[in-house]
């Protein structure tokens, strides 16, 4: 079968679902890879390297026994993610882990995943949510291999399976559904032949075409009715969540709320369609509109005072002392730990430079640590003795250091060593 051309990570539903800072955060780690059918992506037991987002292709995670045989116990496609462990805390996988159905998927490295979910954000809560749903699929796959009858089961593989591709036809041997089913090859091929026979599926060396699926699911047992109902019930809980999150109305249905404010607040019968009553109404819904985008803007404001000072006091209440010097050393910025550890006032910050409260016999290893900051090389750490003041003798410190992104001003960390607190 010929893969799906040009599908783009969107096309994944967790992915999809990411609000557009989340995404664009992630997209520049998102490699784009292709699989083909039979492909082994992990052994059990192996660690996770990457994490996977199906676009086109079907992943099918496989339990072995130890004589060999095996089972799927459950398939993942367009609507999850490969890397389920990792969501959990763990790094290896517990299930072998094979391509079902030829195509792409984008793949991101497991440090940066664990990172996207450490922040707590949607990725984090979309990611849980499917695991809840993979989890659903897995005990319903039990039962139903345990209970129902081969054509009941592969009713349910065939429409789980088109779920998760588009289209109606797909590549796989009767002897490959046999081994993830868990049933002997003959049971699937008489099951195939009566499936075929009742018009509902078509099948050729290898090649299946399903014909009928309103009659798989009338046929089928409420194995598959159960999951789906499962997946699509846990993904709007997450969409009604992220809508209730939302610190501001979406400016799409702008219009449609001026409107239904205007109802609410004046009571117009247009019973004239002449221009200068439509023309009125307008005026007056688009003034509210005005009224509606000032309100959101004050919000914005509001919230971001809010964040502004909830920065600020960690930062100016922060048990370790913050600096940031320009490029010739100079202050720009210290917090109070800062300040009391030099025995300046932060008014001062602007005509203070770094260098001038380090003890002169450290003064050469300091100058050589802040070129090598300022070179772009990573985090730094030097160790060096500030000059006594007031009623402090001298003091080691530790300092810590990088440089920002244009490289003009350097972020430094500096902590006692000899256990004198800051404060």
């Amino acid at each position: 079968m010929p893969t799906e051309a040009g599908a783009g990570p969107q096309r994944n539903r967790i992915l999809a679902a990411l609000p557009a800072d989340e995404f664009s955060r992630l997209a520049d780690d998102l490699e784009r890879v292709s699989f083909p059918v039979g492909a082994t992506l992990y052994t059990s037991g192996e660690s996770l390297a990457f994490a996977y987002f199906p676009t086109t292709c079907i992943f099918s995670l496989i339990a072995t026994a130890e004589d060999g045989s095996t089972i799927e116990v459950a398939m993942t496609g367009r609507n999850g993610m490969v890397g389920i462990a990792l969501v959990l805390g763990g790094e290896t996988t517990h299930y072998r882990i094979v391509v079902q159905c030829a195509g792409e998927a984008y793949r991101v490295r497991a440090e940066v995943l664990c990172w996207e979910l450490d922040q707590g954000g949607s990725l984090r809560r979309l990611a849980l949510t499917y695991t809840q749903a993979l989890l659903a699929q897995i005990a319903q796959n039990v039962l139903c291999n345990r209970l129902h009858s081969i054509d009941q089961q592969l009713c349910r593989w065939l429409l789980s399976s088109l779920d998760m591709r588009s289209g109606t036809e797909f590549d796989i041997t009767q002897e490959a559904i046999a081994n993830l089913l868990g049933v002997r090859r003959e049971g699937v091929t008489e099951a195939a032949g009566r499936l075929q026979a009742a018009g509902l599926i078509h099948y050729r060396r290898g090649h299946v075409t399903v014909d009928d699926r309103a009659g798989l699911q009338a046929l089928s047992c409420e194995c598959y009715r159960v999951v789906r109902a499962e997946h699509e019930r846990l993904f709007a809980l997450t969409g009604a969540s992220l809508t209730r999150e939302r610190a501001r109305p979406n400016p799409a249905t702008l219009r449609q709320r001026a409107e239904t404010r205007l109802k609410q607040t004046q009571s117009l019968t247009l019973g004239s369609t002449m221009d200068p009553a439509r023309l009125l109404h307008e005026l007056q819904v688009h003034q509210i509109e005005l009224e509606m985008h000032n309100e959101e803007l004050q919000h914005a404001y509001e919230e971001a005072d809010a964040l502004r000072e909830r920065y600020a006091d960690i930062y100016d209440f922060a048990p370790v002392a913050y600096f940031t010097l320009d490029t010739q050393g100079v202050i720009l910025q210290v917090n109070l730990a800062g300040a009391i550890l030099l025995g300046i006032r932060r008014s001062q910050m602007a005509r203070f430079r770094f260098a001038a409260s380090v003890e002169p016999a450290s003064l050469p290893d300091f100058t050589a640590f802040f070129e090598a900051v300022l070179s772009g090389k990573p985090c730094q750490k030097c160790d060096i003795t500030l000059m006594a003041i007031h009623q402090r003798p001298p003091l080691q410190v530790r300092i810590e250091a990088s440089v920002d992104e244009r490289g003009k001003e350097c972020r430094m960390v500096v902590m006692s060593l000899s256990g004198v607190g800051l404060a």
